[in-house]
């Protein structure tokens, strides 16, 4: 298993580039006319992250992919448990690792306020790189999210995903403890997602 573990950053670079420039995160950088991006995930903790969130998935018996986003939605590091899976992947790992970066919370969570809160709905309904709103996702403390795919559920991967962060959870305290925490968003999640699912 190890040995088949691989980083797809820089497959994940190129499926961004390949977005319209309508979809492209706002406060992308440097040619995206947007405010400055926020300090995104440490890259070495998200790839911790992504690893452990692959390893877990691959005890269960799925291949996944685990990728870690920035606030502003933009790929960190992305990690498979089969490269011939990226391009099946890619797309619904980073989609899920967004919906938790925006809305601060477990994707599960949105999943199940889209059919309540009209916000909630509308925001989701007006972002094409968030609908559809699913399950596979949560907040990589206050700096981003994780998101997984490959698993035969959302709520599976999910549990992938918060076994990733669960991994890091003490070094993201740490982290936490030496920043202001909050931001526009309000306070800074828990490193678990905020929401208890299956396996747990």
């Amino acid at each position: 298993m190890r040995q088949s573990l691989s980083i797809v950053s820089a497959f994940l670079g190129s499926l961004l580039l390949a977005l319209p420039a309508a979809a492209q995160p706002p406060g992308g950088g440097a040619g995206f006319g947007g405010p400055p991006r926020l300090p995104g995930p440490n890259p070495e903790l998200a790839r911790q992250a992504a690893a452990a969130a692959v390893k877990a998935c691959e005890r269960m018996g799925y291949k996944t992919m685990a990728t870690v986003v920035d606030t502003t939605g933009q790929p960190v590091v992305a990690m498979t448990a089969d490269p011939q899976l990226n391009k099946a992947l890619a797309p619904e790992s980073l989609h899920r690792a967004r919906i938790a970066a925006t809305f601060h919370t477990a994707s599960s969570d949105i999943v199940d306020r889209v059919g309540t809160d009209a916000g909630v709905y509308y925001l989701i309904q007006g972002d094409a790189r968030l609908r559809p709103a699913k399950a596979g996702g949560v907040p990589f403390g206050a700096t981003g999210a994780i998101g997984v795919a490959g698993g035969p559920d959302g709520l599976k991967d999910e549990v992938c995903a918060r076994a990733g962060i669960k991994a890091i959870a003490a070094k993201l305290r740490a982290g936490a403890a030496r920043a202001p925490t909050g931001g526009a968003g309000g306070p800074a999640p828990a490193e678990d997602g905020g929401r208890k699912g299956e396996g747990e």
